[in-house]
C-alpha cells in the first residue's frame, strides 16, 4: 500500500504534497514527474521501487536508499538512483562522485575552458574561469586535467589508478594550482575554501616526489602536521587510499606516552616510517626525547596553517621548523583563512614561495545557505533551538558548536531529555571516546553532534546538512571553519547563527563573509559598523562571558524551585560539613573524642 496514498485517501484529514513536496521526492521520487508527465499518483508509485521485501522472482529484492537519506553514503551500493528520470548529461548538471575527502563533481563548472594543457595564451583565462589567484616568481602553469600528471610530470601510473578509484573524476581548483607548485617542487602557501579538496592537493605531490618506498631505514622524508588528532586519522585515511599497490610506510604520532620498551628499543626501528602524520605537541615531545629524528625530511605540510601559527602553536611550529634541517626542505601551508599576520610570518621561513589563493579570501564555500537568527539573550537560545526542532527545520546530521567544555556539557544535559539522539565530543574525553562519537555520528546513530572548537578544523562528514552556532564565533576564521563542515563535496548546506544583544557589536564580521559568499543581506546589517581592531583581539583572547546553559534553561522552562531547592540542600550539606570539623577540632583541643550518636 502507497503511503502517501493512504494518508491522502479520504477521512477528513488530507496530506499536503505541494507542502512537504520535497519529502514525498526523498521516499517516491518518481511522484515529481507524475504531474509533469500526466500520470496519476497511483500509476507512478507503481512505477517507484520497494524497499526491501522480495521481487517478482521470489528474490530478496536489494535495498535502494535515496543520496538525500543516506546521509555518509553507508548504504549498498546497488546501482544508480536517478531521482527524476533524466540523465545527468541531458540535464548538463554536475554528476556526484564517492571517494576521498572533498570530492568534486564529474562535470567542470561551466569554465568553458577545455581539457588542453594551460599554454600562456590561455593562462590569464583559466586563472580567472577558476578564480585562481597567483602570485610568486614564475610561478608554475596549474594543470587542466588528471591527464597531465602522466604527461607533464610522467607521475606513477599506480597514483593515477589509485586517484581514479577513489572518484576523483576532475581536479579542482585548488588542486589545479597548487598542485602544479608542489609537483615542480616549489614551496607553496594556499588558501581555498572549506570543502575544496585541500588534502589531495599536498598528498599525491608528496607521493610523486618520494618515488618508491625507502629501501633502507633512512627515517622520515615527508611530515604532515595537522592541529588535531582527528584531521591527522583522517588525512592518513585518505593517504593510505591513494598509496594502494606500494608498500608506504605511514606512521601517525598519536599523544599516548611513549611505552618503556619503545624507550628501550633500538633507535634504528624508528626510521622504518616514509611519511609521518602528527599534532605538533606530541611532535614536539618526541624530538625534545630524542624519539624521532627529522634531519631528512624533505616536504613539511602545515595543514590549517593559520591555526599552527597563531600563539598558542606558535612556539611548537618554531620547534618542528628548526628539527627540519635537510637543505632540500620543501616547505607547504593549507588552510581555508590566511590572515595578513600569517602571511607575513610565513615569509620568514618560506623560500622564494608561490601563493596560491582560490576564490575571495577569508570566504566561505558559496553552497552553504547561511542566516543569523536574534535570540535576544542567553535565555532565548534553547528557544530558538527548540523551535527549530518542532517545525521540522533541524534535519540531521547537524553539527552544533558552543564555545566552550563546560557550556557544550551542559547543553548535552539538556538536549539529551528532549528525545534527540545527541552526542558530546570536546577535548577532555579520551580518544577512544572521541572515535566512537564520530562513527556513531556517521553511522546516523547520532543525528545532533554538540562540538567545540576542536571539530571546527579539517574534519569531513559529507553529509551534514546543518552546522548550527549556538554561541557567536570568537573570529572569522573559527566561523569559516565553523560552517565548512557542511557543504562539501558539491553539495548544497546550511548553517544558521545564534546572536544575542551581547554579540551586536561584532557581528559585522560575520555579515562580511556572507557578503563576500553572495548570500542575500539585508541592508541594516550592511549597514551595521564593522568592529575595531581593538575590539577583535579582544574576542579572539577571551570569549564573551555568558549564562550557564544550565541556569538559562531553569528560567525558561520553569525550574528556578528546583534549582533553588538544590542550593539549599547543598548549602545545608555545606553547613553541616563545617559544624562536624568544628566539633572535632574543639574535641582535640579538649583531648576527648568527639560523642558518637547512635
Amino acid at each position: 500500500m502507497d503511503v502517501f496514498q493512504a494518508l491522502t485517501g479520504g477521512g477528513g484529514i488530507r496530506f499536503d504534497k505541494n507542502r512537504f513536496a520535497r519529502d514525498v521526492q526523498l521516499f517516491h521520487p518518481h511522484l515529481a514527474d507524475a504531474s509533469a508527465s500526466g500520470s496519476s499518483p497511483a500509476e507512478s508509485s507503481k512505477q517507484a521501487s520497494s524497499v526491501g521485501g522480495q521481487n517478482g522472482k521470489g528474490t530478496q529484492a536489494s535495498i535502494v536508499v535515496p543520496k538525500e537519506l543516506d546521509f555518509f553514503g553507508s548504504a549498498a551500493k546497488t546501482g544508480k538512483l536517478e531521482e527524476d528520470g533524466t540523465s545527468d548529461k541531458a540535464k548538463g548538471k554536475r554528476k556526484r562522485v564517492d571517494g576521498g575527502e572533498d570530492a568534486e563533481e564529474d562535470a567542470s563548472e561551466g569554465t568553458g575552458i577545455s581539457e588542453g594543457p594551460v599554454t600562456k595564451e590561455t593562462l590569464s583565462t583559466f586563472l580567472k574561469a577558476n578564480r585562481i589567484r597567483t602570485k610568486g616568481t614564475d610561478v608554475p602553469f596549474p594543470l587542466a586535467s588528471w591527464r597531465e600528471l602522466e604527461e607533464r610530470w610522467k607521475v606513477h601510473k599506480y597514483l593515477v589508478r589509485n586517484l581514479h578509484g577513489t572518484g576523483w573524476k576532475t581536479p579542482t581548483p585548488i588542486q589545479k594550482g597548487a598542485m602544479g607548485v608542489m609537483l615542480d617542487n616549489r614551496d607553496l602557501l594556499a588558501g581555498a575554501p572549506t570543502g575544496s579538496g585541500k588534502t589531495l592537493a599536498f598528498l599525491l605531490p608528496i607521493l610523486y616526489h618520494l618515488g618508491v618506498p625507502a629501501a633502507k631505514k633512512e627515517g622520515f622524508r615527508a611530515v604532515i602536521v595537522s592541529p588535531t588528532r582527528e584531521l591527522a586519522q583522517q588525512i592518513y585515511e585518505q593517504l593510505r587510499k591513494l598509496c594502494q599497490g606500494r608498500k608506504w610506510r605511514i606512521c601517525v604520532l598519536n599523544n599516548t606516552r611513549v611505552t618503556q620498551a619503545e624507550e628501550s628499543a633500538d633507535p634504528m626501528t624508528r626510521k622504518k616510517y616514509d611519511i609521518l602524520i602528527t599534532t605538533p605537541l606530541r611532535l614536539v615531545h618526541a624530538i625534545e626525547n630524542n624519539e624521532l629524528d627529522l634531519s631528512n625530511v624533505q616536504h613539511l605540510v602545515l595543514d590549517e596553517a593559520d591555526r599552527l601559527l597563531e600563539q598558542n602553536f606558535l612556539a611548537q611550529t618554531d620547534s618542528i621548523l628548526a628539527a627540519c634541517s635537510h637543505p632540500k626542505l620543501r616547505k607547504a601551508l593549507f588552510s581555508a583563512t590566511l590572515p595578513s599576520g600569517v602571511e607575513e610570518m610565513a615569509n620568514t621561513f618560506m623560500v622564494d614561495e608561490c601563493r596560491v589563493i582560490v576564490g575571495t579570501k577569508d570566504a566561505a564555500n558559496e553552497r552553504i545557505e547561511q542566516s543569523l537568527v536574534f535570540v535576544g539573550s542567553e535565555d532565548g537560545k534553547l528557544h530558538a533551538l527548540r523551535s527549530l526542532i518542532q517545525e521540522g527545520k533541524l534535519k540531521p546530521p547537524v553539527l552544533l558548536f558552543v564555545q566552550s567544555i563546560e557550556r557544550a556539557k551542559e547543553l548535552f544535559h539538556e538536549l539529551v531529555y528532549d528525545g534527540l539522539h545527541v552526542d558530546v565530543i570536546h577535548s577532555e574525553r579520551s580518544k577512544v571516546q572521541r572515535e566512537g562519537v564520530i562513527q556513531a555520528f556517521k553511522r546516523g546513530d547520532v543525528w545532533v553532534l554538540i562540538c567545540t572548537e576542536l571539530m571546527a578544523r579539517g574534519i569531513d562528514f559529507k553529509g551534514v546538512s546543518l552546522v548550527l552556532n549556538y554561541d557567536f564565533p570568537q573570529t572569522v576564521q573559527s566561523y569559516v571553519h565553523r560552517i565548512g563542515r557542511t557543504g562539501r563535496a558539491g553539495k548544497q548546506g546550511e548553517a544558521i547563527t545564534f546572536f544575542t544583544k551581547d554579540d551586536a557589536p561584532y557581528l559585522k564580521t560575520v555579515v562580511n563573509v556572507m557578503r563576500q559568499s553572495g548570500c542575500d543581506v539585508p541592508q541594516w546589517l550592511l549597514e551595521l559598523k564593522n568592529p575595531s581592531q581593538n575590539a577583535k583581539k579582544k574576542l579572539k583572547r577571551a570569549p564573551i562571558e555568558r549564562k550557564d546553559v544550565r541556569v538559562a534553561a531553569g528560567s525558561i522552562v520553569g525550574r528556578k524551585e528546583s534549582i533553588r531547592k538544590r542550593e539549599m540542600k547543598e548549602g545545608s550539606k555545606r553547613r553541616k560539613r563545617k559544624e562536624d570539623a568544628s566539633n572535632k577540632a574543639e574535641a582535640r583541643g579538649t583531648g576527648k573524642e568527639p560523642a558518637t550518636v547512635v
